[in-house]
């Protein structure tokens, strides 16, 4: 019986991704799957028995993790009984032998009432990279803006969460709150993911750092200015699916966060981060203006609509849950 689900997404593969899918495959208890997002892109060095799952178009990250749950787990008379453990992988990761030695033990051994395993991410040079973050609120932001995100993941430890490149969350746990919502295309899924956990009082548990994973891919993608208006067109849904949770103004106060970016890169000559600042903030505006427009299902990244993505990979409800009296999680 399997244990643990490796869900990898890819959007035209990476020059590891062969080592990677068969790293996981190598995993005990572990069944790796592949969802190709890249219509027409043909895979030839995959390791044998796993399965890819493809021939559904661009639907983002998150959609593409449901999807692949949905299609390993069945329905109906098919359904099978689902793996303790669903782990989420980009497929510009990879993962050091030492990492992948103690992965499974590690989420054996995690404490029952821990939902969710965030890691280290490293760079390609062994640099630190981002693997955490803090749920967007109102002061969180503002804190943001002044002193950095490392400050305000310190300030803010029970609303730390994270990023979306590789994590582990138990199965139950992931069915129990819809999964992803496949409303987001590319980005805030897992920030709009673990709101929802940390909300219904689920708990984020930490791999040690010295068990590091290693991101090596993205910058192109994030070079992209229809990728970087896209992450402010998310920051609009993020902001009208967790109304009660960000309170009044959050927008106002993220767009001052943007504006205040623009100007100290302009201010420092780095006009390349200026200028992605501003198509976020291009992104953030238009979606204001033009609720639902979805301009990336017209671009070079031919997106698939939101509502073929909702009938390809929806899991379920998908609200906020009202936050849990007197708890942790509070706006």
């Amino acid at each position: 019986m399997h244990t643990l689900l490796a869900v990898v997404v890819s959007h035209g593969g990476s020059p590891h991704l062969a080592e990677l899918l068969g790293a996981l495959a190598d995993l005990a208890g572990c069944r790796a799957v592949l969802v190709e997002n890249a219509p027409g892109y043909q895979h030839h060095d995959l390791p044998a028995g796993v399965p890819v799952y493809e021939g559904h178009g661009n639907i983002g990250y998150g959609a593409a993790v449901n999807l692949a749950v949905r299609r390993t787990l069945g329905d109906g008379a098919a359904a099978c009984a689902p793996p303790e453990w669903l782990l989420v992988v980009n497929s510009d990761i990879t993962i050091p032998d030492r990492t992948r030695e103690m992965l499974p033990g590690l989420l054996a051994g995690t404490a029952a009432d821990v939902d969710a395993v965030g890691f280290a991410v490293r760079s390609d040079d062994g640099r630190p990279g981002r693997s955490t973050a803090v749920l967007p609120r109102r002061r969180t932001n503002a804190f943001t803006a002044l002193r950095g995100e490392p400050a305000a993941v310190a300030r803010w430890p029970a609303w730390r969460y994270p990023v979306g490149a590789f994590f582990a969350i138990r199965t139950e746990a992931f069915l129990r709150i819809g999964g992803f919502d496949p409303e987001f295309w590319l980005y805030y899924e897992e920030t709009d993911l673990f709101a929802r956990l940390l909300a219904a009082g689920g708990r984020i548990g930490w791999c040690d750092p010295s068990w590091p994973v290693r991101h090596t891919g993205g910058a192109t993608a994030g070079r992209a200015a229809e990728l970087q208006r896209e992450l402010g067109r998310a920051a609009v849904l993020y902001a009208r699916r967790h109304r009660a949770g960000l309170g009044r103004g959050w927008l106002l106060v993220h767009v001052a966060q943007l504006l205040l970016l623009i100007a100290r890169k302009v201010a420092t000559g780095r006009r390349p981060d200026a200028t992605r600042g501003a198509r976020i903030l291009a992104g953030l505006l238009l979606e204001l203006a033009f609720p639902g427009r979805e301009p990336a299902v017209r671009s070079r990244w031919r997106a698939v609509p939101a509502t073929a993505r909702r009938q390809l990979a929806a899991l379920g409800d998908r609200r906020p849950p009202s936050p849990v009296p007197g708890g942790r999680h509070g706006g």
